[in-house]
């Protein structure tokens, strides 16, 4: 069974994942706000490994395209999603909830359908497959903090997060850049120089073959859609947003 995008397998891991998260959603909806955050916080965690295992068992057993270690530091987005996952949970900080919530989960969402090639070829009880269960788990810990109360939303977080984003891509640039320079060229955090195979970043680079420039479109694509998600929220939470144990 390898999971590859739209596979059998990689179906099945999808319903497995989005099950895990309603399970934890009703198991976890009616305790105390501490116990829903300590809970949350420990499957943040959990995933955070996830993330880690993925990582060392690419560069122990690398596919045979190879997996260079510079080009795969915890700075491209979902990693460092998976790494500040935790801290969204724990830390009641609007603006980093925010870039969790809203880009955050569609990156984790958008890899489960445009990741590279070089992680179609594992078998579902691979360790590499903790790839497609990190990258998933991205996506439904931040849908966690919502439905569990945990967080909420505004409109103005959809819009912000885009700029969260960008003043973080901005941070890893100059890293991105010096790695290039005199470590290894073929650094490429945040997509900023290469599409590296996703789809839809192949979509717009073929438009825009402009590093870093031809990324804009994707800003103006994904802010109606985070929007969206600031939609659906209100739709599904309407009988909880008159109330709630915290300010938020």
């Amino acid at each position: 069974m390898i999971v590859a995008p739209l596979s059998g397998a990689w179906a099945l891991l999808v319903i497995v994942l989005a099950g895990v998260g309603l399970a934890f959603h009703y198991l976890m909806r009616k305790r105390d706000w501490s116990t829903r955050r300590k809970a949350l916080f420990i499957f943040a965690l959990v995933n955070l490994g996830f993330s880690i295992t993925f990582h060392l068992t690419y560069m122990i057993n690398p596919p045979p395209e190879g997996f260079p270690v510079f080009q795969n530091l915890p700075l491209h987005l979902c990693t460092l999603m998976s790494w500040l996952l935790p801290l969204a949970v724990w830390f009641e900080w609007r603006p980093l909830r925010a870039a969790v919530f809203f880009p955050g989960a569609l990156a984790g969402i958008a890899a489960l359908y445009s990741a590279a090639p070089s992680y179609w070829q594992y078998n579902l009880f691979d360790l590499h497959t903790f790839f497609w269960v990190s990258h998933g788990f991205n996506a439904v810990i931040p849908f966690l903090m919502a439905s569990l109360q945990l967080y909420r939303p505004r409109l103005i977080d959809s819009v912000l997060s885009a700029v969260y984003i960008i003043v973080l891509a901005l941070l890893v640039l100059p890293i991105t850049l010096i790695l290039r320079t005199w470590v290894d060229s073929g650094a490429n955090y945040f997509y900023v120089f290469d599409p590296e195979g996703a789809e839809i970043l192949e979509l717009f680079f073929n438009w825009i073959k402009v590093p870093v420039i031809y990324e804009i479109p994707l800003l103006i694509l994904v802010t109606p859609l985070m929007m969206g998600m600031y939609g659906i929220y209100l739709l599904l939470n309407r009988k909880h947003l008159a109330t709630s144990e915290i300010p938020h």
